[in-house]
């Protein structure tokens, strides 16, 4: 007795169910009059009518999810597309595509939202609405990641931004570590690339970037990788590296993305200040701990791109405060032993200049050099560092001061002729030429320091103090105590 109801029940309920499609096709085919109409409101209406009486209806789903990108609910999207794609299993690669897109509105939503008002707790969380839906729909997306960071910090929550970027950098670090082990660097030329990767790609082409920008595409088959240029913001406005894709698919590689390092440098940023403020409190474990932390980091932010600044600079600085400037060496070493940049050659000069490995960092400037002869940062540093081991040498009565004095002024000179309103290097030729003794060359930079009156350099007791100098030393007496005059103004103001 108990078989037979259990079979009669089941009969009751497969004709229960086809009673309902019956239903929920009629909606479909209503919400498709609608929507030829387009009249979404109503076809909406419909659709959701006919996935609650068959949940496993597949054009339903379909439609439903169209529906919703007509009327632009990405959110509600967000939340149904995975449903929608595994009872409509007829549609998967359209509602793929539909999924990818929604990410795009939803991230641009939360891009629009906060950059209409960054400072705006508002528009911070609209956007963090936005993202998060982001997130949720497709999480491998790592721009998601540093967006949500860059809100978040905006918003003062720096926890959820490093977590946020933490993330980022855990998904980016594998394709941008196989980038870098093939040579490529940030701001590279294409000849640059050509001579990392070891010849000229397969073949480039040029996809748009919408409006009239486009990039350059370089594709290597054999190595996954398709490298992506831009042209610079500066003239002249040649192509320069601005990403790259790992990847076997012409359908993702021509999709160009910029390698990005801003999560780099926030989350090193963290550890390095978390790192001195241990150090300032005499906790040497903790400082090294956070020290630790930032330094591959740092390192890979370096290898990126190596013209960042506060990488080629807090790196050394780690390595002294930690004494430990031999595995420094051992770590500069073994990246330019590979992929050799004035930069890297800059940053490593310095941490052996902080070290007074004078003979060692003229070595790595003077290669720096051999890259780039103009390099402003590279002139800088080599005279400094002659300069410093003259002055060392002179202390000790070593005659071969003067011998290390000249070719710091003559670095410092080729550098002035290339930036004339430098007041640092202008302070270090005046300085120089006096030691040396060569008044005659102190005067003939009057002009080029009077040039720097209406310049922000001006509001500096520094300045002043240069110019009286060099005004006493052309006879000019009245202007030399003038100059002197806002000197002593602009101490008393703390400038």
């Amino acid at each position: 007795m108990k078989t037979i109801q259990r079979t009669l029940l089941l009969a009751l309920l497969a004709t229960f169910t086809l009673e309902l499609a019956g239903c929920g096709a009629a909606d479909v085919e209503s919400a498709k009059l609608y929507r030829n109409r387009r009249d979404y409101i109503s076809a909406d209406r419909m659709l959701q009518k006919a996935i609650t009486e068959d949940p496993t209806n597949d054009e339903a789903w379909y439609l439903y999810m169209m529906n919703l990108n007509d009327l632009k609910e990405y959110e509600k999207i967000a939340k149904n597309i995975d449903t929608a794609m595994h009872y409509s299993v007829t549609h998967e690669a359209e509602l793929q595509q539909l999924k990818h897109n929604t990410w795009v509105e939803l991230y641009n939503g939360g891009l629009g939202a906060y950059n209409a008002n960054p400072d705006s707790k508002e528009a911070q969380q609209a956007a963090l609405g936005y993202l998060k839906s982001a997130r949720e729909l497709e999480p491998d997306q790592p721009e998601t990641y540093e967006l949500l960071g860059t809100v978040y910090y905006a918003a003062g929550d720096t926890a959820k931004g490093l977590e946020n970027y933490e993330t980022e950098i855990h998904q980016v670090s594998p394709e941008y570590n196989q980038g870098v082990s093939m040579g490529l660097m940030l701001h590279e030329s294409p000849d640059a690339v050509q001579r990392a990767i070891g010849g000229a790609p397969a073949r480039q082409q040029y996809v748009s970037l919408g409006g009239s920008d486009s990039a350059l595409v370089y594709v290597y088959p054999s190595k996954q990788a398709y490298v992506y240029f831009e042209h610079s913001d500066q003239p002249p406005y040649n192509w320069q590296l601005t990403g790259w894709r790992i990847s076997a698919d012409d359908a993702v590689g021509l999709q160009p993305v910029r390698v990005s390092t801003e999560a780099y440098s926030l989350v090193a940023n963290n550890y390095y200040q978390n790192g001195v403020a241990a150090q300032q409190r005499g906790d040497k474990m903790a400082a090294s701990e956070q020290f630790n932390k930032a330094i591959p980091l740092l390192m890979t932010l370096q290898q990126i791109d190596p013209s960042d600044e506060f990488a080629s600079q807090a790196i050394p600085d780690i390595y002294t405060r930690m004494n430990e400037t031999s595995k420094a060496k051992e770590a500069y070493e073994h990246i330019l032993s590979q992929h050799p940049s004035t930069p890297m050659y800059v940053a490593y000069g310095t941490l052996l200049m902080n070290a007074n490995d004078y003979a060692g960092a003229i070595d790595a400037f003077q290669k720096a050099l051999a890259l780039n002869p103009n390099n402003e940062s590279a002139l800088f540093d080599i005279a400094a560092a002659y300069k410093n081991r003259a002055v060392n040498e002179q202390r000790a009565k070593d005659p071969a001061y003067k011998a290390d004095l000249e070719q710091s002024t003559s670095y410092f000179e080729k550098l002035h002729a290339i930036n004339k309103s430098d007041a640092k290097t202008l302070m270090n030729l005046v300085e120089n030429y006096d030691i040396l003794n060569q008044k005659d060359k102190v005067i003939s930079l009057v002009n080029d320091i009077e040039a720097l009156k209406n310049t922000p350099e001006a509001n500096t007791h520094e300045y002043w103090d240069l110019l009286a100098r060099v005004y006493a030393r052309a006879n000019r007496p009245k202007d030399a105590e003038a100059a002197y005059q806002k000197s002593d103004q602009l101490k008393q103001q703390g400038r």
